[in-house]
């Protein structure tokens, strides 16, 4: 019997990442993954984004992640293309990792954070993250162990596991359970979960391979991002390390049977190659784009994270990222109760406030599977005329205004928020709406704290504590009565008194009093400090009759 404060089934970036949520506040986990650390070969997501950079530099790893996947001059650019040696139609200018930081003029620059997202394939994520992980001796990773089943009872789980290997049962004994498991959760399946919504957008064929000659091949200059139209058929192609490594998928069209699509013949088409290229296959899957929900992201003790409760078309991805937002929403909540300065309540906000966010994301992604455009003529567009010329340029135009919110989601990355929680102290201004690409700067209750400069040249959220954090713009506001109120209850809580640097709006910080989560939303603000201290301190904690 192992004995561990939290069992986290899956060690991917969703569960590695809240395994250091709770590993860095002092807790025990135990992680149970199927797979061994050679194992860990499939590219999937290839996009982190500003928003989980923002999380990981407080993990303290945003650096070490920034490093990995392309070369630091390799251009970060989209490009939409006839085909990989034909004419580009259209390019989404994004910098390189060496000007991430200085990033004036592309489409990406000046984001409202510290940060910047991050071209990195999650093969080369998931080491860097593991390599963290085992600088915490409270984190037990248990490779090659598969979960069987669980059991609850009034003071936790007991879980129930085999190392594959040596065919070996073994059990832990945790306070709480999290299914970080994927789209096959067998986690989500013990607890009788169902998923809800379509689960056939749109069907793909990839694979993963090795070709180092094929940078020299581009007729347009080098980009991380290709999308291909050719015969009417959309395939996309991907530079995983920016040397050698390439993924590209051949999505199927509506009707056509995917085993019908050759997928040599197909990549080999697109890149506009003949039967003399060579390239070596690393990997090969197939996949079916999906818009699925957990009808619940918990019960009782057992909760779950990531695919395991939302699948969606992986454009961009998103699911990956949402993840990470799951898993740093669910930690600071299992460290609260784990602690004792927060009641078990606080736990059942987790869903409240994270499906629909979830829910939201997956019908706006839903509506990119659909075909780019079915009146364009594609043999058009492969024309060297003043007629493809033309062509191309329009066609260029629109697909840059209907994508360019997809390549640079600023609204998913910042924009989501949680003004209808009941840990948040709501005080009838509404929020934004969440869109893919818009966001607007806003400390409504519930929404992520805008981001802004020190007058000392630190980044505001470089300068906030773990624990809740009241930002105080003057100090002659007497916040005495708020501290006591929470140290009464156990609630860490720190003033920091601010100077505002560059990029502070005063049109967006219109109060004096900003109280801000440990994930960096905001709970409350006010010009001077409420008149029952004891109240908000309860409401924010989760101990309010609103949430039974």
């Amino acid at each position: 019997m192992i004995e561990t404060d939290v069992c986290i089934v899956g060690a991917g970036p969703t569960g590695l990442t809240l395994a250091l949520e709770l590993a860095t506040r002092g807790h025990r986990v135990t992680i149970l993954e199927s797979r061994r650390g050679d194992q860990f070969s499939n590219p999937k997501a290839s996009h982190i984004s500003a928003r989980s950079m923002e999380i990981f530099r407080r993990l303290g790893m945003a650096d070490d992640v920034r490093k990995q996947g392309l070369p630091d001059d390799f251009p970060n650019d989209g490009v939409y293309a006839t085909r990989y040696n034909g004419f580009e139609i259209a390019r989404f200018a994004m910098p390189s990792r060496r000007q991430r930081f200085d990033d004036e003029g592309y489409v990406d620059d000046n984001l409202p954070s510290r940060e910047r997202a991050a071209r990195v394939s999650q093969m080369f994520l998931a080491p860097v993250m593991a390599d963290h992980a085992r600088r915490f001796p409270g984190i037990q990773v248990l490779e090659g162990t598969c979960f069987e089943s669980l059991d609850e009872d009034e003071t936790g789980v007991t879980v129930s596991a085999v190392a594959t290997e040596r065919n070996e049962a073994l059990r832990v004994r945790c306070r709480y359970l999290v299914g970080a498991d994927g789209p096959a959760s067998s986690v989500r399946k013990a607890l009788g979960v169902r998923l809800e919504g379509m689960d056939n957008l749109v069907q793909c064929r990839s694979i993963m391979f090795r070709a180092p000659q094929l940078l020299h091949l581009s007729a347009y200059p080098t980009a991380w991002m290709h999308w291909f139209f050719v015969r009417g058929n959309w395939s996309s192609l991907i530079a995983i390390d920016g040397r050698e490594l390439w993924l590209i998928h051949h999505f199927v069209p509506p009707g056509v049977n995917p085993e019908s699509v050759n997928v040599d013949e197909a990549t080999r088409e697109v890149l506009g190659v003949g039967d003399d290229f060579s390239y070596d296959v690393v990997s090969r899957e197939d996949w079916t784009g999906r818009r699925l929900i957990a009808e619940h992201f918990q019960r009782g003790r057992c909760f779950m994270v990531g695919d395991a409760i939302h699948q969606w078309v992986p454009y961009g991805g998103y699911g990956m990222n949402a993840g990470i937002a799951d898993a740093d929403n669910l930690g600071w909540k299992l460290d609260a109760v784990l602690k004792g300065w927060a009641p078990p309540e606080l736990l059942d906000t987790y869903e409240l406030e994270r499906r629909p966010v979830d829910v939201c994301m997956s019908e706006i992604i839903a509506e990119l599977s659909r075909t780019l455009n079915d009146d364009v003529d594609p043999a058009l567009l492969e024309q060297d005329s003043a007629e493809g010329v033309a062509a191309r340029r329009a066609f260029g135009e629109k697909i840059f205004a209907d994508n360019i919110h997809s390549m640079v989601p600023t609204g998913f990355n910042f924009g989501y928020c949680y003004e209808n929680s009941a840990i948040v102290a709501a005080d009838g201004e509404q929020a934004p709406p969440l869109t893919m690409g818009q966001y607007t700067a806003t400390t409504v209750p519930g929404c992520r704290l805008p981001h802004f400069w020190l007058a000392d040249g630190r980044s505001l959220y470089d300068a906030l504590p773990d624990g809740y954090t009241l930002l105080r713009f003057g100090g002659d506001i007497d916040v005495a009565p708020l501290e006591g109120a929470a140290r009464a209850k156990g609630v860490p809580m720190s003033v920091l008194d601010v100077v505002p640097g560059r990029d502070f709006d005063t049109a967006v910080y219109r109060q004096r009093l900003i109280l801000v989560r440990p994930d960096q939303h905001i709970a409350w603000r006010g010009d001077r400090i409420p008149a029952n201290c004891d109240a908000l301190i309860e409401r924010i904690r989760g101990a309010t009759s609103r949430l039974h």
